[in-house]
């Protein structure tokens, strides 16, 4: 990707990569403003907080303590565009046009990205605007305006951050270790995905912990991250399904008290449920496309069957990681429809238990218990 250049006063950063975005926003702004200038010189806006009324103040207001400014925009998602579009444009294609919502043509307002585009036609001279923009299934917002796409490729530049693949992560992985000086090695980048999950941000700071612990040493092993790295609870929760899978009922007993700490256990147990209740339905998608000679393991399956898969908790998009894939592949092959029933249906009793739904008031911890010795028996019971 090509270096943005710091003396462009328009600069848009943009993707579906938070914790990047956020990251390469910072680190722009220090290369257009040294850190010790910005106390006058740089003003934050964040327009999930903010209206854009105080953006177009802020980048008309002089500072007499600052020959050079910085303006900040974060989270333009927030602002209403026009009419939704279905998607967001891909990178290189050029936005459809969008006309005013009725409301407000109505009312006589304009969409805030309007409002913000008009602004930034015409940016003083000195002032560095940077806009970041996110698009994630859990920051759902506004895509860019045709207008606001056009006035960046006209006037200025932009970078777009997509978030890797799970089985990309590992390389981006031992990208960011080289840049702090160290090597490490796949095996360790494989564990450390598979221990901290996918958030950018905490496999970041599990990267930094872990770097911290190997000191001048320029290599990090799978043991030194196996030493420091803090399992997520999404992680361990995968182990816990692949334990059932197994059949193995001690194994997925002693992942419990982790999982269900004595004093959290209610919320905790609820939660539990959720993850599992999730990975047996992915576990039931690779068994059927196991059966119709599409495994998991070897990348996205055809179109035919592509199309019969759910649009949410997709085994396609959960299998990204060769690790993930290869693991639910295995387990698949001995997975029938009626396992999966039944387990999903005792998932089901277990969630109105714990919700006393059931006329039962018992320890959200024996519940949890119950349900995964009863899913170990099936597991066993199904196998040839």
């Amino acid at each position: 990707m090509p270096r943005l250049d710091p003396h462009v006063q328009l600069t848009l950063i943009h993707g579906d990569a938070p914790f990047i975005i956020e990251r390469e926003a910072r680190a722009f702004v220090n290369a257009v403003l040294p850190p010790e200038e910005q106390t006058y010189g740089l003003t934050v806006v964040d327009f999930e907080t903010t209206p854009v009324a105080e953006a177009v103040s802020a980048l008309y207001s002089g500072s007499l303590m600052a020959g050079t400014r910085v303006l900040l925009l974060e989270n333009v998602q927030a602002l209403r565009a026009g009419a939704a579009r279905a998607k967001e444009p891909a990178e290189g294609e050029e936005p459809s046009e969008a006309d005013e919502p009725e409301e407000a043509a109505k009312s006589g307002t304009k969409p805030p990205q309007k409002v913000l585009t008009e602004a930034l036609a015409s940016i003083p001279p000195g002032v560095f605007v940077v806009l970041t923009h996110v698009s994630t299934r859990e920051r759902k917002g506004y895509a860019l305006s045709a207008q606001l796409s056009k006035l960046v490729a006209s006037n200025g530049q932009s970078a777009q951050h997509k978030m890797p693949w799970e089985r990309e992560l590992g390389q981006w992985l031992i990208q960011e270790a080289r840049e702090r000086g160290k090597r490490l090695d796949p095996a360790a980048a494989s564990l450390l995905v598979e221990l901290t999950g996918r958030d950018h941000g905490r496999l970041s700071s599990e990267l930094d912990k872990v770097s911290a612990y190997v000191g001048k040493a320029e290599r990090i092993s799978a043991d030194d991250v196996s030493a420091v790295a803090v399992r997520s609870a999404e992680a361990t929760s995968f182990q816990l399904v692949d334990a059932i899978a197994e059949g193995d009922t001690a194994k997925a007993l002693a992942m419990l008290p982790d999982l269900v700490p004595p004093h959290n256990a209610a919320s905790a147990a609820i939660l539990l449920l959720g993850m599992i209740a999730r990975n047996l339905r992915l576990l039931w998608q690779a068994s059927y496309l196991g059966r119709n000679r599409a495994p998991v393991d070897r990348g996205r399956p055809p179109e035919s069957l592509a199309e019969l898969l759910p649009t949410q908790q997709n085994v396609s998009e959960a299998t990204r990681s060769d690790y993930v894939a290869k693991k639910l592949a295995g387990h698949a092959r001995n997975f029938t429809d009626t396992q999966a029933a039944v387990s999903l249906e005792r998932v089901l009793h277990a969630d109105q238990a714990l919700k006393g739904q059931t006329g039962e008031h018992l320890d959200p911890r024996l519940v949890v218990e119950r349900l995964v010795t009863e899913l170990c028996l099936l597991a066993q019971r199904s196998r040839p």
